[in-house]
């Protein structure tokens, strides 16, 4: 008795089962928060950090402070910076430290122009600049977010 006939018979009914327990399309997750950076002006071959940002969950925006990030690309180039918030269930949870997200970045549209942070308390960030001709980095492996704007 040859299996090659059963074959596609078992194909079909394992994409099928697949399908209906909702593997195949898993939505992407839900953002529950925007950033905007004050917009910078890149003034030589160094890059700008990106230091002030405001968070807006719903009707509310927070000062938050970022350390370890900037932007970098040509002389002169004006970029502005924003991003969503994932996985944010208490505005408390968004301080703390971040690393960024090198591989298995969940399953959006990701370009150069665009960095994943993600936290121990489980929210992520995900920040993008408004121009090709700039990106986003993190200066080392973490970055620290804080509320409140440094004097």
């Amino acid at each position: 008795m040859s299996t090659k006939r059963y074959l596609p018979g078992f194909a079909a009914a394992s994409l099928a089962l697949l399908m209906s327990s909702g593997v195949a399309g898993a939505a992407p997750p839900a953002t529950v928060g925007l950033i905007a950076f004050s917009p910078v002006t890149i003034p030589d071959s160094g890059g700008a950090a990106l230091e002030q940002a405001v968070l807006t969950l719903g009707e509310t925006s927070y000062e938050v402070t970022f350390s370890g990030l900037g932007v970098g690309g040509a002389k002169g180039v004006a970029v502005t910076v924003t991003g969503e918030v994932y996985g944010l269930s208490n505005p408390n949870a968004l301080e703390g430290v971040y690393v960024t997200e090198l591989a298995s970045a969940p399953p959006t549209e990701v370009s150069s122009d665009d960095l994943w942070l993600d936290s121990a308390r489980g929210v992520s960030l995900l920040l993008h600049t408004d121009t090709s001709a700039a990106a986003i980095a993190a200066g080392s492996d973490t970055v620290l977010v804080q509320f409140g704007w440094a004097e």
